[in-house]
């Protein structure tokens, strides 16, 4: 025989008997809580809710989607301003890495020409692509690591953290790796749109840019 539920309401009135989907159902509309006196049929007892094993993940749902709507959502010019600071951290480590790997192959970054002619743009031009074409490859792995890592572990990149937000999923659980891959790539539909999905951020409450939308996260401040 499947367990049965029952539980005291806020009301103080017993409902049930109900089986656990019901039961969960019943969390996901706000009617139990973690204190919510619970009896199970096969203890024969009354416990909160969050005594129970089987309760606790919804529970915490629960209580992470109530943090989530209490957070105060990063604005479009604290999120450009860690945004400034990731660049910075990004050049300092393309640097560290493109160093060693291009002084041997005779890489090297062209100046701007002092005189504008037309054959000195030309050429600035011409040595720019291909000092592109050798950098870009060791960029974006660089660039996907650092955001993916940082993002799926702490749910911040050095630039976020200063700024005191963190990632998290629109229903408040923390972010995890694939979603925070699947942030990135629509990071980069943003660029190849004129950065028309980081405006965005201006145009509604919740302050979500176009990659927040795609991967389903939110960034809030922590506290």
């Amino acid at each position: 025989m499947d367990i049965q539920y029952k539980i005291i309401g806020g009301d103080g009135v017993e409902y049930g008997p109900a089986t656990l989907d019901e039961l969960r159902s019943w969390i996901l509309d706000g009617r139990v809580a973690g204190m919510t006196r619970v009896w199970r049929s096969d203890l024969e007892a009354w416990s909160a809710a969050d005594r129970y094993s089987e309760l606790r993940p919804d529970l915490a749902r629960l209580h992470a989607a109530a943090v989530a709507q209490r957070a105060r959502p990063c604005g479009f010019w604290a999120r450009l301003a860690a945004y400034i600071l990731d660049r910075f951290v990004l050049c300092a480590i393309f640097f560290a890495v493109w160093s060693p790997i291009a002084e041997p192959r005779h890489w090297t970054v062209p100046e701007f020409p002092q005189e504008l002619t037309t054959a000195n743009i030309q050429q600035f031009r011409e040595e720019m692509g291909a000092c592109m074409d050798h950098a870009l490859p060791i960029l974006y792995p660089i660039f996907l690591l650092y955001d993916v890592l940082l993002t799926g572990r702490f749910g911040a990149t050095l630039g976020k953290m200063a700024i005191g937000a963190k990632i998290i999923l629109v229903d408040g659980s923390p972010i995890t790796y694939r979603r925070a891959l699947l942030r990135w790539l629509g990071a980069r539909v943003s660029d190849f749109c004129l950065f028309f999905g980081y405006f965005m951020i201006l145009t509604n409450p919740e302050k979500r840019a176009l990659h927040d939308w795609l991967a389903g996260t939110r960034v809030v401040y922590k506290r």
